[in-house]
């Protein structure tokens, strides 16, 4: 019996090239394609819809699609019903910071919240500005613009709500936060509506691609390292040798050496191998890896 295919989508926007990655790293041939717009992916069971998070997470609460990725922003934005599968993590080490601020102009003079009463905020995050702003009992007027809005401020409004990460942005455009809205705003996660949710076939189809995704995401911040060590030396590799879990290690035959296989994050193996070089291990290989499943 030929199963039903799941309905998937797939974020687009500022998320598309790390979706084009994530995808090809986790094993699946993956394309983007722009004429017409649409998805292709090497498995018959999965039908991917691309659209920007925020519609993924309404279209999946309404049970249009069975699933998808949405980022932690997208949920606080349009709280739809649904199960959370899986947590992927960030789309790269690059968004690990990123947050949802509330920003004035430099030179403004609202210098902290009561300052916004009846004041005027652009965002496209409504919802969540809703929110925040009724729980500090603050009167504002939203305003809803899907684009980047640091340039509209001061001239179309008096603050905003914004996505920033290092804050280069807002410094350019002279504004500064006053408040912190979201935190770790782009984690991903694989989500369902309620009824995929229960179907075993569809849950488990989808909650593998989580893992996949995941694995990839997390191959990104570790390499596979090797090296040659000696019997003598073995114990002070051990002292110095971050691992996930204990090394591999391989008596190489007829010799008093051995073959020594970890993985570890990559920021740790630039400081690993000059010590390994130190203790005077060699043939030191990094090699890259596509996934990692903790």
């Amino acid at each position: 019996m030929k199963k039903d295919k799941i309905k998937f989508g797939i974020p687009g926007g500022s998320l598309e090239e790390s979706m084009v990655t994530l995808f090809q790293n986790a094993g699946y041939d993956f394309e983007i394609k722009r004429k017409p717009l649409s998805v292709c992916i090497d498995d018959d069971e999965i039908e991917c819809f691309f659209d920007r998070a925020n519609e993924i997470a309404f279209l999946v609460g309404q049970g249009i699609l069975d699933g998808g990725i949405v980022s932690k922003a997208a949920l606080a934005e349009k709280k739809p019903k649904v199960v959370k599968l899986l947590e992927i993590g960030t789309p790269s080490s690059a968004w690990e910071k990123t947050k949802v601020v509330l920003a004035v102009p430099e030179n403004s003079r609202i210098k902290s919240l009561p300052g916004l009463q009846g004041k005027k905020i652009i965002t496209r995050l409504p919802e969540i500005t809703r929110e925040f702003l009724e729980e500090n009992k603050i009167s504002a007027v939203i305003e809803f613009s899907p684009s980047s809005n640091e340039p509209k401020v001061p001239a179309l409004a008096d603050a905003l709500v914004e996505f920033t990460n290092t804050g280069a942005t807002l410094q350019f455009y002279n504004l500064k936060p006053i408040a912190v809205l979201l935190e770790e705003a782009n984690i991903l996660s694989v989500i369902a509506n309620p009824g995929a949710a229960k179907n075993r076939a569809k849950r488990e189809k989808m909650e593998n691609l989580g893992m996949l995704l995941n694995g990839a995401r997390t191959g990104q911040e570790y390499s596979g390292l090797m090296f040659h060590a000696s019997n003598d030396m073995m114990e002070s590799v051990f002292k110095i040798l971050p691992a996930l879990k204990k090394p591999t290690v391989t008596h190489l035959r007829g010799e008093n050496w051995f073959d020594v296989f970890t993985v570890i994050k990559k920021k740790e193996i630039r400081k690993l191998i000059p010590k390994l070089k130190k203790i005077r291990c060699t043939d030191i290989i990094e090699f890259p890896l596509k996934k990692v499943i903790i």
